[in-house]
């Protein structure tokens, strides 16, 4: 695991070992923010932006955001031991000032919005496992729910939800978002969300 570009450019990352947690492979992670680069309109750079990544595991995503420029990124995880290399991994960057971690369920642990301004950028990569239990009540709808809230997350956002390629959401996948793009790279999918 490490850091694809910017200014920690091939840093190395540590990721927590067992089946909780699937790190993103570097070439689809290379894909997703080359892509991200141009959605912005800033090739292998992110604006300063305002990024949430919820079921962050050991980091990587939301790391390689703030590699690339964003302004501050929010980590959401509830993992003991992806906790440890999330903290780890923040430390050795040298990242800490520009992140805000919230230890605990994603569904509840209260998330503060950013002093100046909702998130911007949010990246949603739940176990495979809880994609495929998709619903209003289950864990991951009432994720998605949160994700309606108007001061935590800006008007214009953008969401990139990582799930199994065989599980097939919902259309729209959750209320006051649409699907603008939908990618497949192996076994991941990754669907791109914006406001409606």
């Amino acid at each position: 695991m490490r850091v694809i570009a910017g200014n920690q450019k091939r840093r190395g990352l540590r990721a927590p070992r067992g089946a909780d947690t699937r790190p993103i492979l570097d070439r689809v992670k290379q894909a997703l923010f080359d892509a991200l680069g141009s959605w912005y309109g800033t090739p292998a750079r992110l604006p300063p932006l305002r990024v949430l990544d919820i079921y962050c595991g050991g980091g990587t995503l939301g790391i390689e955001a703030l590699s690339r420029g964003a302004a501050s990124c929010t980590f959401v995880e509830r993992g003991r031991q992806a906790m440890v290399c999330l903290r780890s991994n923040l430390a050795t960057l040298r990242l800490s000032d520009v992140a805000t971690i919230c230890a605990g369920p994603a569904q509840s642990v209260p998330i503060p919005t950013p002093r100046d301004g909702p998130f911007d950028l949010i990246f949603l990569d739940p176990p495979f496992v809880l994609s495929s239990e998709f619903a209003p009540q289950s864990q991951l709808g009432r994720v998605l729910d949160r994700l309606g809230d108007d001061v935590l997350v800006a008007a214009d956002a953008l969401c990139i939800w990582r799930y199994d390629a065989a599980y097939h959401p919902p259309d729209p996948p959750l209320a006051g978002w649409r699907s603008v793009d939908r990618r497949v790279y192996g076994r991941s999918e990754l669907n791109w969300l914006i406001r409606a």
